[in-house]
């Protein structure tokens, strides 16, 4: 019979199973591999003079083999004296003769026929007890017949079958309720992390998340993800390594450990276990893990990179099944976003490369201006970081720069090219450039948010600008970002009708027009700039018309 968990004498019987026994009128006994008996619960004082005699004893060493053969079966000990065996077959392979052997739970019957018996005047001599004197003591009211034995030693079988299924049940229920509480971290921890995955936001906050949260769920001493050296993508990202809060490792050296293991993987895609990290033959490696656990991140046969966790915090527990499944699982989620993120990288490199050739191609129509968007960009990405915007608006500012004059192409050449000093009918037409942008890009779903950049960098502070004469911070920021820096870059380099300002006089005037045609508090970060990125652009530019 299987034990009820947690049980410190390892005892099928509950405690109300051993009540009730006690009430009919049975002892409970506990035999132990040896043949030494224990007595259980509330018993009476016949039950203890003879469980407590030497010939008890040596009955039960002969008797102990017959015991766990009958299994349900009751045990006639000796006339009037009925053992009733309460394990089943389930628990005979935990029972025997060896020391460590479970012992053997019972319940002791006593019928009428002992009074007779032999047994019985063996048990008082062998107790130095006067066997007259002894039966007096017996309680006859407790004493049964033996149909009665008969009938109590058939339920009190049927009660053990029933307790050894509650206790099976008990323990299937516990082990379900474990299962469950750790599919419910799993999910969790699957739908957070496929909730963060978007391509278009930081990889390497991600990762680090990931990687955290992996090792926690898991219950790992450390945990890192390596990605493949051989992939251009992954160039700007670096290994994250999360540790247990009370361990003290060598990051770096840990860092230094996955391109070696990816070598020893040699593209293996199946997730893998050693208890015994050193059979890798990694160099170091025996410093970091004495287990570890290794799951390929991997899309179409194509390895991306490595999870691989050393040493679960629980010393007492190695890696299971659920380990492993559980990392292969994740792994497959990972893989999956590194395909993504680059895939996004491969997009957005497409895209970033557009915008190059177009703002390269409007500013080729006057070889004055060559160059003229990029530097502007560059500005604008420069002022919009020192104003304390976040990554991702700084990127957008950048791009919308990129190609803040796009609507220049519905300017005549002759006119963007004309030496002196344009016409008001010519004027005009530049004039419109802002709009015609704006235009161009509005049917662009990627390039809505580009638009306030590209049409109102040539609004102004006072409401003097171009086209709707927009005041202060009616202006979108794109707007005021870019035409700030569109102005920089218009008195800092040459133009047909005159030639480049000296940078001290540039910033003078953009300090003048602070709070007319600039908003001042751009204006005063602005003209703290490091102009170096700038001027060696500049200095590009010339080169490339010098050598044309």
């Amino acid at each position: 019979m299987t034990q009820i968990i947690g049980h410190p004498e390892h005892t099928a019987f509950s405690g109300r199973l051993r009540q009730r026994l006690n009430e009919l009128g049975a002892a409970v006994l506990s035999i132990k591999p040896d043949g030494t008996c224990d007595l259980l619960g509330d018993h009476r004082w016949e039950h203890s003079l003879i469980v407590r005699s030497a010939p008890f004893a040596v009955a039960m060493k002969s008797h102990r083999s017959q015991l766990l053969n009958n299994t349900n079966r009751r045990v006639n000990l000796w006339p009037g004296l009925v053992l009733v065996p309460t394990h089943t077959a389930s628990s005979n392979e935990n029972a025997g003769n060896h020391p460590g052997a479970a012992p053997i739970i019972a319940a002791l019957l006593l019928g009428n026929e002992i009074l007779n018996s032999e047994q019985l005047a063996r048990v008082c001599d062998a107790n130095q007890t006067d066997l007259r004197a002894a039966i007096a003591k017996f309680d006859m009211n407790a004493l049964m017949s033996q149909s009665e034995t008969n009938r109590l030693a058939q339920v009190i079988q049927w009660m053990a079958r029933d307790a050894a299924d509650l206790s099976w049940r008990l323990h299937e229920l516990h082990d379900l309720s474990w299962e469950l509480a750790g599919s419910y971290e799993e999910l969790s921890l699957l739908y957070k992390l496929s909730t963060s995955m978007i391509v278009d936001h930081p990889p390497q906050a991600f990762l680090e998340q990931a990687c955290a949260e992996m090792r926690e769920v898991v219950g790992l001493r450390w945990l890192a993800i390596q990605l493949s050296p051989d992939e251009p993508g992954f160039a700007d990202l670096s290994v994250p390594v999360c540790v247990d809060s009370h361990s003290s490792y060598d990051l770096a050296g840990i860092r230094k450990i996955g391109p070696q293991l990816i070598q020893a993987m040699n593209n293996r895609l199946e997730p893998i276990v050693l208890d015994d990290a050193r059979v890798l033959g990694v160099p170091g490696l025996e410093q970091f893990a004495h287990s570890l656990l290794i799951t390929p991140l991997h899309v179409d046969g194509k390895q991306l990179g490595l999870l691989y966790g050393a040493d679960k915090i629980n010393a007492g527990s190695g890696f299971s099944t659920v380990d492993s499944k559980l990392c292969a699982s994740l792994g497959g989620s990972l893989s999956i976003y590194l395909k993504n993120v680059l895939l996004y990288e491969d997009m957005h490199s497409m895209f970033l490369g557009t915008l190059h050739a177009l703002s390269i191609t409007i500013d080729a129509k006057d070889s004055y201006t060559q160059g003229h968007s990029e530097r502007v960009a560059l500005i604008s990405k420069q002022l919009s970081e020192a104003a304390g915007l976040d990554t991702q608006t700084v990127d957008r500012v950048y791009l919308s720069a990129l190609v803040h004059d796009v609507g220049k192409i519905g300017v005549p050449e002759a006119v963007l090219t004309k030496p002196g000093k344009l016409t008001k009918e010519e004027y005009d037409l530049v004039k419109k450039h802002p709009e015609t942008g704006a235009r161009i890009l509005e049917d662009i779903r990627q390039m809505q948010d580009l638009i306030p950049g590209v049409l109102h960098h040539h609004e102004s502070w006072d409401g003097r600008g171009y086209p709707h004469g927009l005041a202060g911070l009616d202006i979108p920021l794109f707007g005021r970002i870019i035409g700030l820096a569109d102005a920089f870059d218009a008195m800092s380099s040459d133009r047909t009708y005159r030639n480049a300002m000296p940078m001290n006089k540039v910033l003078d005037e953009i300090r003048r027009c602070s709070g007319k045609q600039f908003d001042p508090q751009l204006a005063d970060v602005f003209v703290k700039l490091d102009f170096t990125p700038y001027l060696n652009m500049i200095e590009e530019h010339h080169d490339l018309m010098r050598s044309a």
